[in-house]
Parts: C-alpha cells; structure tokens; sequence
C-alpha cells in the first residue's frame, strides 16, 4: 500500500514537463491499479500496464508484471542499445578482418 501512496504523491504534484519515473515492477493489487489509472489517459507516463511474463521452459507458467508507461520505454530502449551495441561491435569485428 506504500507503493500506491507514492505513486498518488507523485501524480498530485505539480505538472512538471516529465514526471518522476517509478522504477521497478508496480508492487500493488490490480483493484489499486484500477483505481489509480482510472486518473490517468493510457498514454500518460505514469499509466500502469501489466504483462505476463512467460518462464523460460514452459508453456504454462507465467508471471504478471506491472510497470508505468515511462519503465517499460526505458527498458525498450535500453533492448535496442544494447542490440545496436552488439550489432556495431560484429560489424567492426568482421570490417577490421577479426572474426
């Protein structure tokens, strides 16, 4: 319930060009999740969206995640750095004659 207090401190405060980023998995009930969009558009930065998270292995089991708009673009764009790294680093290694 902590989380969720935060969370409403955070949206209540002034409107600031770019809102404070919650990170880290959303750690509320799925009514407090409800009731906390009900606020918000769906392309708000602090708008909660869940997930399931498949288990590497199986077919079954999954994990429900839960993260603002603003986490879940932050850990694409940290995916597709790290994929352009590893790409530029294969394409130097195969330019410079190193395999």
């Amino acid at each position: 319930m902590s989380m969720l207090a935060a969370i409403l401190v955070l949206s209540s405060a002034p409107a600031q060009t770019e809102p404070d980023l919650v990170a880290g998995p959303i750690l509320m009930k799925q009514s407090e999740i409800r009731a906390y969009n009900a606020k918000l558009s769906r392309d708000h930065p602090n708008y909660i969206r869940c997930a399931r998270d498949g288990e590497t292995g199986s077919l079954v089991r999954a994990k429900k995640v839960c993260r603002t708009n603003q986490e879940w673009t932050r850990i694409e764009n940290a995916g597709e750095n790290m994929a352009r790294e590893a790409v530029e680093s294969l394409q130097k290694g195969f330019t410079s004659g190193k395999t």
